[in-house]
């Protein structure tokens, strides 16, 4: 399950395929299908031993070595999320954010509903720094420069899915939030990376 935030908090709750057709969502990527050859060309005998020798070994490796497979966002998601009001300063974003070592914060309002994201390079276009002290702003708050709608995912949201919308809308995040609008973690590419490499079940259950 998805939801999309605005300013006003949240406008829609429901599946991908409804995500979709939320207007002011639009896909920035597409998944090409892969073209598929005539029939003429075939694998070598030899190649195809060796690929089927190379995916029972995986497999064992797989049974070997991770027992719990890997389905859900709560599974990989980082907790506690760090957030930010949106009216908070930029300067006190930026801070937050070269202390927590981060490139984006979700932000919320005063009744603690998610309303954006506010993004590190964003920040640093209304920024004048020299010697790693801020001179000027050129923004007065969070609100001024947050990226909204954003797209949420529920925690049990499959991994596959949350991929998906990451790719189709070039994402560098995204968050997770419950069904009392409450941000309860966070995704990021390299938390896919992360989850790929390390439990190889994840790949052969697509």
């Amino acid at each position: 399950m998805f939801a999309v935030y605005n300013e006003q908090g949240l406008i829609l709750r429901s599946t991908l395929e409804d995500l979709y057709r939320v207007k002011g969502i639009k896909p920035v990527k597409g998944l090409k299908p892969v073209a598929h050859g005539t029939g003429d060309e075939k694998e070598p005998a030899s190649q195809s031993y060796y690929n089927k020798e190379a995916i029972r070994a995986y497999k064992q490796m797989i049974q070997a070595q991770h027992e719990e497979t890997i389905y859900h966002a709560y599974q990989i998601m980082k907790r506690p999320v760090v957030t930010i009001l949106d009216t908070a300063p930029i300067n006190d974003c930026y801070m937050l954010l070269e202390e927590k070592r981060i490139r984006q914060l979700p932000v919320m309002n005063t009744q603690n509903s998610p309303v954006g994201l506010i993004r590190k390079e964003k920040i640093l276009e209304k920024l004048i720094i020299e010697d790693n002290v801020i001179q000027e702003a050129k923004a007065a708050s969070v609100r001024d420069l947050m990226d909204h709608p954003i797209i949420t995912a529920d925690p049990l949201s499959d991994i596959r899915r949350v991929a998906r919308i990451m790719y189709d809308h070039d994402l560098n995040c995204i968050p997770i939030t419950n069904e009392a609008d409450m941000f309860v973690g966070i995704i990021t590419r390299i938390d896919l990376v992360y989850a790929v490499s390390n439990f190889p079940g994840l790949t052969l259950r697509a």
